[in-house]
């Protein structure tokens, strides 16, 4: 009698196993139905070709495809492989990079950058290698439309200070905050002069070939890249060719082509101890202080108080994102915009989960990568929450 009443239980514990599978099966179908429509509709636009995104989860890639076009005149569709311009999550592979050299011994975060970097003007303030990661260094940004579409080969790093080095500062580092992506080209040259390699190579060894991000590299004009996007810009009111632009200047700042599977992957390496220790992590993380005392939206180049992103967004018509925004309170983002390209990263700690997603194209305002990564990561996290 007690054996058939313990093979009965055996059944019924089995038989709820297979149907709570089932269950999960059916709703993570539901999901991605759910997401095909919301990301169909996104193409559907004129002004986006095409758009890729990815879902990772505790270390892996749970979903990831790719919708729209790469090239629209070739019709060639985009895939999860598609290589895409990620713009400013540059910024946060490059503090990897910078975290595994302080790591190694190599450099201090609060060391001073321009004594390591013989191209840099002595008549500059001291600036560390902190103030770069967190926009405090006083370093311009673009100046002029012109700046932005920039399409000069620069040989070197130290060659490419030459465009804003011997600008004066807007501000004595560490007592304002200035978004720069030219700071960003400074940091590759200290990081080049303590390291003693070359910055896409320093790249290449510390992030790309350790976290296996084999679609991530360089947007260098001249090689073949296999699977690269078209790039296009949606300006007066027409989706056109985007020109051609030379990003030699600010591969460590906005110039890597990656996509949304290894991004996720790398935001997720950020959970894992085996990468960065958790003291880097928690400087990576940490909101910057100006002089002040006041403290930053921004870590070391991660957007690490997401409460900032809901100040953009209205209480009544936006409603649903900033609810989702508060359900994830520990949210860390990067977002990006180049010519031909538009970008976001997003990681959540508390549940061990990241989305990105992006567009092949610039200046579109029909569709908002923000709000499609924030409803796509609810719906994974209301997967989740069901069972």
């Amino acid at each position: 009698m007690y054996q058939r009443l313990t093979y009965c239980a055996a059944f019924i514990l089995c038989a709820a196993f297979i149907l709570c599978a089932a269950l999960q099966a059916a709703n993570a179908e539901s999901h991605v139905n759910s997401l095909n429509d919301i990301f169909e509709e996104a193409v559907s636009e004129e002004s986006v070709p095409g758009v890729s995104v990815a879902v990772g989860e505790n270390g892996h890639v749970r979903w990831a495809k790719g919708y729209g076009f790469a090239d629209l005149e070739a019709k060639v569709p985009m895939t999860r492989r598609t290589k895409l311009r990620i713009a400013s999550i540059s910024k946060v592979i490059t503090t990897a990079a910078l975290m595994r050299l302080k790591e190694q011994g190599a450099l201090e975060l609060d060391e001073y950058v321009g004594p390591l970097v013989e191209a840099w003007p002595d008549s500059h303030a001291d600036i560390s290698f902190r103030q770069i990661t967190n926009h405090t260094s006083g370093i311009r940004y673009y100046s002029s439309e012109e700046e932005m579409l920039l399409n000069v080969e620069y040989s070197s790093t130290a060659e490419a200070l030459d465009i804003f080095k011997n600008d004066d500062l807007l501000f004595y580092p560490g007592t304002d905050f200035g978004y720069s992506t030219y700071a960003w080209t400074l940091l590759a040259a200290a990081m080049e002069s303590a390291s003693g390699s070359e910055f896409k190579t320093l790249v290449q060894e510390e992030v790309f070939v350790p976290l296996k991000l084999k679609n991530s590299t360089f947007d260098e004009n001249s090689p073949i890249i296999p699977h690269r996007q078209r790039a296009y810009s949606y300006w007066g009111g027409t989706l056109i060719n985007s020109p051609e632009v030379n990003s030699s200047y600010k591969y460590a700042g906005g110039g890597m082509l990656s996509t949304p599977s290894d991004l996720v992957k790398f935001a997720l390496s950020h959970l894992d101890e085996r990468y960065l220790s958790a003291e880097s992590i928690s400087e990576i993380f940490s909101p910057g202080t100006l002089a002040s005392g006041d403290e930053l939206s921004y870590g070391m180049g991660w957007i690490v108080d997401s409460s900032a992103l809901g100040e953009l967004y209205d209480p009544v018509e936006d409603a649903d994102v900033i609810r989702i925004l508060q359900e994830h309170p520990n949210m860390k983002i990067i977002s990006g915009e180049a010519v031909g390209a538009n970008s976001i990263l997003m990681l959540c700690p508390d549940h061990a989960r990241s989305v990105s997603a992006i567009k092949n194209a610039d200046s579109d305002r029909a569709v908002d990568l923000v709000e499609l990564s924030l409803r796509t990561l609810d719906l994974f996290h209301n997967e989740h929450a069901q069972f």
